[in-house]
């Protein structure tokens, strides 16, 4: 199996946040893809903030297109021209939870949708998280911060909602820990 021929590319529509790319195919066999829309997106980065007590740093959010309140890590989009997953990471992080790490551990990268997305994600497990700031929201963003034992995020199924990519971010930093048991949060007894 090789790669589609492109015979043909144009923009079908672009703004801050999204660009749309038509192409026009050609598979090795000779058989012609007329019209396949890629949607362009900036890298994004996902956090896993854990703090010295245990805690993993979470935000609730409302989610438009899925019409849900969703309990979630918190990142976001690298801003065009941003090369540096870590920083805008650490950007993100404090904009959104006002929440400083003390390090920063990539733990994964993955493409979220190969087949109409071309960006990739960044998963960092930032620990030692400690509240430094407010919240920097941008205008659209309606945040609540809210901690959770590691342990019990961890039982992610049980959340009413869930999104499969943080679904990942716990996958890459449970095989983090299966490498590096000793940087595991402390398990706490609940009351």
């Amino acid at each position: 199996m090789k790669p589609w021929k492109t015979l043909e590319s144009h923009q079908t529509f672009k703004d801050k946040f999204l660009s749309v790319r038509t192409d026009r195919c050609e598979r090795d066999d000779g058989h012609i893809v007329p019209t396949y829309h890629v949607l362009e997106f900036t890298d994004w980065v996902t956090l896993i903030p854990v703090t010295d007590q245990g805690n993993v740093v979470l935000i609730r959010e409302y989610r438009h297109a899925a019409g849900v309140v969703l309990t979630s890590l918190p990142g976001g989009v690298m801003d065009p021209g941003e090369t540096d997953a870590e920083a805008a990471g650490r950007r993100e992080l404090q904009e959104e939870t006002g929440y400083t790490p003390r390090a920063m551990i990539h733990v994964g990268t993955c493409f979220p949708n190969p087949a109409t997305q071309d960006n990739r994600l960044h998963y960092y497990l930032a620990t030692g998280c400690t509240k430094t700031h407010a919240q920097a929201l941008d205008p659209n963003e309606e945040i609540e911060v809210v901690e959770m034992p590691y342990e019990a995020f961890l039982a992610y199924e049980d959340l009413e909602v869930q999104h499969g990519l943080h679904a990942a971010a716990l996958f890459y930093t449970e095989r983090f820990f299966g490498k590096h048991p000793d940087k595991r949060p402390a398990t706490r007894k609940q009351p």
